[in-house]
């Protein structure tokens, strides 16, 4: 397999949408709602959790006891967030190494400095064909990307969006999330995998 110099490989993570059809039918019928973060970390270890659910999920304890130690959690702030910081120092507390980081749509949020290692502020990108839109952002640890490609994407093209995403990444430790389904976060993860890039 062609690994890139240094033999970084690019990490793929879903952006959580439990209302998504396709998420649903991902899960095994009657598996409980408490088994889902474990039963996505047996194929994924980055999960994105959009700023639609920020309120949900930053105040749900049991929900936060439930990620697996080898799920990394990623969370976008919403702009409108008054006490955002409190918020951001409650979740590394209970997350502890399974805080991946905080993605800030806005750079005048002041961040705490015990928190700024886990801050990532958004960041110019340029429109990528394919893509119906791109984030990036960049903070201390490096730079984490999330990409909704276009629907309809033939495989040729869906496998150069990857290809495109994956040499534009200047960390490629760092994860890259896909606003899809399961079903094409897994073909990715296969097209990544035979370029040699996963």
């Amino acid at each position: 397999m062609n690994r890139e110099p240094g033999g970084a490989t690019l990490r793929l993570g879903a952006v959580w949408d439990d209302t998504s059809a396709a998420w649903r039918a991902f899960y095994p019928e009657g598996l409980p709602e408490d088994w889902r973060l474990p039963y996505y970390a047996q194929y994924w270890k980055d999960l994105l959790v959009p700023s639609l659910h920020w309120a949900r999920h930053v105040s749900d304890q049991v929900w936060l006891d439930e990620v697996p130690e080898d799920l990394s959690l990623y969370f976008e702030v919403p702009s409108s967030v008054r006490r955002a910081n409190s918020a951001m120092q409650a979740l590394a507390e209970a997350l502890g190494t399974r805080l991946g980081g905080f993605l800030l749509d806005h750079d005048d949020l002041p961040v705490d400095p015990g928190l700024s290692a886990y801050a990532f502020t958004g960041a110019p990108f340029p429109p990528m064909p394919g893509a119906r839109g791109v984030a990036a952002y960049v903070g201390k640890a490096g730079s984490v990307l999330v990409v909704e490609p276009q629907p309809g994407l033939s495989l040729r093209h869906r496998r150069e969006l990857l290809e495109t995403l994956a040499r534009t990444m200047p960390d490629r430790s760092q994860p890259l999330f896909l606003r899809c389904g399961p079903e094409e976060l897994e073909e990715a993860e296969t097209m990544l995998r035979l370029a040699g890039l996963s």
